[in-house]
């Protein structure tokens, strides 16, 4: 029995395989180390994972786990800490979701592979591992194109009576959120990220607005300039492209590096089933 993981920092995507190829998927939330301890990871394997298996624990054999926030060694073994305690008998492998990312678009071809989700990130893959990174510096010093982003580029809209005054007024009835509450859930309380993240759920309601297109458009245009152009040979290698975001705003997405030259590849909502193949 194989378990394979792909966390970001809103949500993970689980899949249990078993030897003739049986897959179940299950969902938790995320377990990004620098949001969760080890015990607070624990307590959600154990709460919403573990009951849910069609095996006892004991009986899993193998686990591949890639995570945002697994991008140095001591926070791949907070995670790993954890996942052994719950999973006893099992061989567990912790890597960053951004290698996970690229063996799910290219399985064993290079390629630049970009992760466009709660939060951002990219890097050159080599067929094998990936070679060089650009991003993942978090929400306060990078994140851009993510839906943290695109969120609080509409929350600023909104504070900087920016919006046109239609979407202003639908905001407003959407969230019933006035300058001080927001104050107050992004500077008193935990989390702020994934609160102003909850607002690009906004834009995606409106996308046809020309005011939002444009937000849009900025969000990602910057995402393409901040990582994607970095890489010496973008313009001679296939971009990929994996999360929400990216998905979502494929188009979007398509039509930026269209401008640019760069040709476009995979666009993957979730890479936890094409890790399955990669590892089966």
């Amino acid at each position: 029995m194989v378990l394979i993981a792909d966390s970001g920092s809103s949500k993970t995507g689980w899949r249990l395989v078993d030897k003739v190829g049986k897959v179940w998927p299950f969902h938790t939330e995320g377990l990004n180390p620098y949001y969760k301890t080890v015990e607070q990871i624990k307590t959600v394997l154990q709460n919403d994972l573990l009951p849910y298996l069609p095996c006892p624990p004991v009986k899993v054999t193998h686990i591949y786990f890639y995570g945002a926030g697994c991008s140095v060694p001591s926070k791949c073994a907070e995670v790993k800490m954890a996942l052994s305690d719950r999973f006893t008998n099992a061989e567990v492998h912790v890597e960053h979701d951004i290698l996970g990312a690229a063996r799910a678009c290219c399985g064993h071809e290079k390629g630049i592979v970009c992760i466009l989700g709660t939060g951002s990130n990219s890097c050159y893959y080599d067929g094998k591992d990936t070679t060089e990174t650009i991003g993942g510096l978090g929400f306060i010093l990078g994140d851009e194109g993510s839906g943290g982003h695109i969120g609080k580029s509409v929350v600023a809209a909104f504070l900087n009576k920016e919006m046109p005054e239609e979407l202003r007024t639908d905001f407003f009835n959407t969230y019933q959120m006035d300058r001080a509450a927001i104050d107050k859930k992004v500077y008193q309380e935990p989390n702020f990220n994934k609160f102003l993240g909850t607002f690009s759920m906004f834009a995606a309601n409106h996308i046809t607005h020309p005011f939002i297109q444009n937000l849009l458009k900025d969000c990602l245009d910057l995402f393409i300039d901040k990582h994607v152009i970095r890489y010496s040979d973008y313009k001679t290698t296939t971009v990929h492209f994996v999360g929400s975001v990216a998905y979502y705003y494929k188009d979007i997405l398509i039509e930026l590096c269209k401008k640019r030259g760069i040709a476009t590849g995979k666009f993957i909502l979730e890479p936890v089933d094409a890790l399955v193949e990669f590892h089966t």
